[in-house]
């Protein structure tokens, strides 16, 4: 009896072994989770235009991008037609020049309208993005809607707001320095010609705003960020787009809307981007200015709000009452392969 006790004991032992162990090891071992869908470059959407009343609405969708060796976030919002600060401040504790490989990140492909005519040409200065809209819209009509990041002025030679329309457009424009422009460049030039070192690109589009233009670059990395003085820059790929779809009759607005509120599917969203030119005592201030005037206060959750201005990511964020889990925000830097924190730079 005892000898056929040990040998059940041994068969039943070496059965666990060849089925993986699942006896001893509690089951098998949990597959990797699917990798995301491939990263996609979403420039066009579709936009119903909002009736007098209602809050703008949410276009786009967001994605999110695995990383891998050696990519960087400028990489990851070059190859999605990001600004590199939309792709920072949606992955505010990731490391943009070194992030973890296998490290999944918010691509911020999702946006809500300006609260501005959308009518042609719409700028948002402190978000860095431009959307294109038909000449001619009415409320309640669905359109096409094109969008781009831009370039944006430095904080000594900021970009203006207002209206505007085109006054012309150059293909392979010649660059005469204005005198402004000319006292502070390292190597002084008044003129420089067509090439890939014209700081406009291949294309210009000059507005009836001074000397400000809407034109391409030569520095595609500048894209996102606080570059110029004054004028709006678009990707290369980019600018030739909006070039052949405007004439001296497109008009437009340079907006500057830090906070933005939306709706999607009867949920109240907000989207909050840092003040660059420091133009409000308080974006929390004017985050609830903005909720009483679309008297939405009923529907919204004050810390859902609060929240979402202090993380400044960048993406509608859900803040209705009830309203589901706002998308998660890192609260710490990840250690590096040392156990240091790295820097987010």
């Amino acid at each position: 009896m005892v000898r056929e006790l040990i040998r059940l004991i041994v068969v039943v032992s070496a059965a666990a072994a060849l089925a993986g162990c699942s006896v001893l090891r509690g089951g098998p071992e949990p597959s990797p989770p699917p990798p995301p869908p491939p990263l996609q470059k979403i420039t066009a959407v579709e936009a119903r235009i909002p009736r007098r009343g209602e809050l703008a609405p949410v276009v786009g969708q967001m994605q999110t991008y695995r990383i891998v060796p050696k990519d960087t976030l400028l990489d990851v919002a070059r190859n999605a037609g990001l600004g590199f600060q939309e792709v920072k401040d949606a992955n505010r504790y990731v490391d943009e020049w070194i992030p973890p490989a296998g490290e999944d990140v918010a691509v911020p492909t999702r946006w809500i309208l300006p609260a501005a005519p959308l009518q042609g040409i719409v700028v948002n200065v402190p978000e860095m993005r431009m959307f294109m809209f038909p000449q001619h819209t009415t409320p309640g009509q669905h359109v096409p809607v094109r969008t781009w990041a831009i370039a944006i002025g430095a904080d000594e030679t900021p970009s203006p707001t207002g209206t505007f329309r085109i006054t012309s457009k150059d293909k392979n424009p010649t660059w005469y320095v204005p005198d402004s422009i000319y006292r502070t460049m390292a190597k002084p030039r008044r003129v420089i010609p067509p090439g890939p070192n014209n700081p406009m690109g291949e294309y210009r589009i000059r507005l009836s705003k001074g000397l400000y233009s809407i034109h391409g670059t030569d520095t595609p990395w500048a894209i996102g960020r606080q570059t110029t003085h004054g004028c709006i820059r678009l990707y290369p790929e980019d600018i030739g787009e909006l070039y052949d779809m405007v004439t001296p009759a497109t008009s437009g607005t340079l907006v500057y809307e830090p906070v933005k509120l939306g709706m999607d599917g009867g949920q109240v969203y907000v989207e909050v981007h840092e003040d660059v030119y420091k133009r409000f005592p308080s974006l929390e201030r004017e985050a609830f200015r903005l909720v009483r005037q679309a008297r939405v206060e009923s529907r919204v959750d004050p810390e859902r709000l609060r929240q979402a201005v202090r993380d400044r990511r960048g993406v509608p964020t859900d803040i209705t009452r009830d309203g589901g889990s706002p998308p998660p925000l890192r609260t710490e830097v990840p250690a590096d392969a040392g156990g240091r924190r790295a820097s987010s730079r």
